[in-house]
């Protein structure tokens, strides 16, 4: 059996809750089996971009918080430096808090995950995710 460790996970109230309906909906044992099987999905999802090579074609999808500071100049500069990778942007508002984009890549996929890393890491993006066609 694999040595068990204790975390301590800082969430917002809001995240918190939807994690909580999510867990009844889906009979999950505890919050730790949901929150273990998220993270194992987030780790293969990132070791499968680590191993990307050669030319690549895709879309990033990036939602976010639009009213969080500087955010939107933060996403928008760096669509610009990356311009050479980015076919196309399209961006949905999804409620009164959140957009979404999704913006066309193709080019070398060293250069591809650097961009998802740099949309990823931004305070205010709950998602970035690559999908490769």
């Amino acid at each position: 059996m694999p040595k068990i460790t204790r975390i301590s996970l800082t969430l917002p109230q809001e995240l918190l809750e939807e994690l909580d309906r999510m867990l009844k909906t889906e009979k999950y044992a505890s919050r730790s089996e949901s929150i273990r099987n998220a993270l194992h999905d987030f780790l293969a999802n990132y070791k499968w971009r680590q191993g990307l090579r050669g030319r690549q074609i895709g879309i990033i999808v990036v939602i976010y918080e639009h009213d969080v500071r500087g955010l939107t100049d933060a996403l928008v500069d760096i669509q610009h430096a990356s311009r050479a990778n980015i076919s196309a942007v399209q961006h949905v508002h999804m409620d009164r808090k959140h957009c979404l984009e999704t913006i066309i890549v193709k080019g070398q996929a060293e250069k591809i995950r650097k961009l998802v890393d740099k949309l990823g890491a931004l305070r205010g993006v709950k998602q970035a995710k690559l999908v490769v066609a």
